[in-house]
C-alpha cells in the first residue's frame, strides 16, 4: 500500500514521529509533504497513486475527489476533528472512498489558546504591541477588561469549551453558556450559567465560540446575533468561520459597536478575504489553536490508529466521525 500525507509532514513538531508512522511502514510505503495550502493540481500530484491520503490544512473539490477516486484512493484520514468544510463527505462516500477524522486529540491546547485569545482582545495587547513596533508610546484607547468582574459567554460547551469554562470561572468570571445538552458538572461545580443563546448574546462583555461545525450550525451566529451583544464587548472564534456570519461582523467592528475580536478561523485558509484579519481591533492567527507538541503528537498518533483500522479491516465504513 502508499500512505501519503499530503500536507503534514509527520517528522515536524511532534514527539517521536518516526516511531509512531513506523507502524504505517509495516504495511507500504509512506511519503510526507508539508507548506502551506497548494493548488488542486499539486495536491493530486501529490497523492496520485495512494491508497490513504492523511490532509490537515488543504481543501478539496470534488473535482480532485474524483480524480483521487479513479486513481484508486481508497480511505482519506483528516488530521482533525472537523472535516467537514474541507471536503463533501457524500460525494467521497459516493465515490467509494471513506472519510475519517480523529476524535479528542488536543482541546486543552484549544482551551489554553482561547483565554490566551481573551485576555489579548480584552487587555488591548495586540495593539498595544503594534505601537511599540512602531516606537509609539501611547495607551489611548487600552483600557482594559478584567476578567474577575467580567461576564464571558461560552457557546458549545463539549470538551474545549468545557474546560475553556472551567478556566474563565477559576479566573472569577461570571460564566454563562449554551449547549443543546448542558453539562450538569459546569453547572455544579464550577457555577456556570446556562441560559438560551440570545441571554447570552446580550449579557456577556466577552462572547467564545466553541461549537462543532456541522450543516446545522453553518451561519448560526447570524447577523442579529451579533447584534445583540453589549456595546464594548468581544468575539473570540477559534471553532470555524463558517459558523459565523463575519460580513455583519466586519460590520459591528467597524462601527464600534462590538469593540474587538479575535479570530484563529476563516472563510477560506488562507482567507479569501482579509479584510476582517486586517481591521486594527481584532486579533487574527492562522488556524492554530491546536498548535502544541502535545497537541500534534496526539494528532499523529491517533491518525495512524484511525488508519492502521481501515488496513486491517476493522474501521467502521458507518460510523463516519466528524
Amino acid at each position: 500500500m502508499k500512505f501519503v500525507f499530503i500536507d503534514q509532514d509527520y517528522r515536524l513538531n511532534v514527539s517521536d514521529g518516526d516511531g509512531i508512522v513506523k507502524r504505517l511502514k509495516e504495511f507500504g510505503d509512506v511519503e510526507f509533504y508539508d507548506d502551506e495550502p497548494c493548488s488542486q493540481d499539486v495536491l493530486y500530484e501529490r497523492g496520485k497513486g495512494a491508497d490513504v491520503i492523511f490532509f490537515k490544512i488543504n481543501q478539496f473539490t470534488n473535482e480532485l475527489i474524483d480524480r483521487f477516486a479513479d486513481g484508486g484512493v481508497k480511505f482519506i484520514q483528516f488530521m482533525g476533528i472537523g472535516y467537514s468544510n474541507y471536503l463533501n463527505v457524500d460525494h467521497c462516500v459516493s465515490r467509494g472512498i471513506r472519510i475519517r477524522g480523529i476524535g479528542e486529540y488536543g482541546s486543552n491546547s484549544v482551551a489554553e489558546y482561547a483565554l490566551a485569545f481573551i485576555l489579548c482582545a480584552t487587555r488591548g495587547i495586540t495593539a498595544a504591541d503594534r505601537r511599540m513596533k512602531g516606537k509609539i508610546w501611547d495607551t489611548n484607547g487600552l483600557l482594559g477588561m478584567e476578567l474577575a468582574s467580567s461576564t464571558v459567554g461560552v457557546i458549545g460547551t463539549g470538551a474545549i469549551g468545557g474546560l475553556v469554562a472551567q478556566k474563565l470561572s477559576l479566573l472569577g468570571s461570571r460564566v454563562l453558556a449554551c449547549d443543546i445538552t448542558p453539562n450538569s458538572e459546569l453547572a455544579d461545580s464550577f457555577g456556570v450559567k446556562y441560559v438560551t443563546i440570545e441571554t447570552l448574546m446580550g449579557e456577556s462583555d466577552v462572547v467564545t465560540l466553541h461549537m462543532k461545525y456541522t450543516p446545522e450550525t453553518h451561519n448560526f451566529i447570524t447577523g442579529e446575533l451579533l447584534g445583540l451583544m453589549k456595546p464594548g464587548s468581544f468575539f473570540i472564534n477559534i471553532a470555524r468561520a463558517q459558523i459565523v456570519d463575519y460580513e455583519a461582523l466586519e460590520r459591528l467592528l467597524g462601527s464600534g459597536r462590538i469593540r474587538g475580536a479575535a479570530i484563529d478561523v476563516h472563510y477560506g485558509e488562507p482567507p479569501a478575504d482579509w479584510r476582517l484579519a486586517l481591521m486594527e481591533n481584532v486579533t487574527a492567527s492562522p488556524h492554530m489553536g491546536y498548535f502544541t507538541e502535545a497537541s500534534n503528537t496526539n494528532m499523529l498518533r491517533l491518525s495512524v490508529e484511525s488508519v492502521l483500522e481501515f488496513v486491517k479491516g476493522t474501521a467502521d465504513c458507518r460510523g463516519l466521525m466528524g
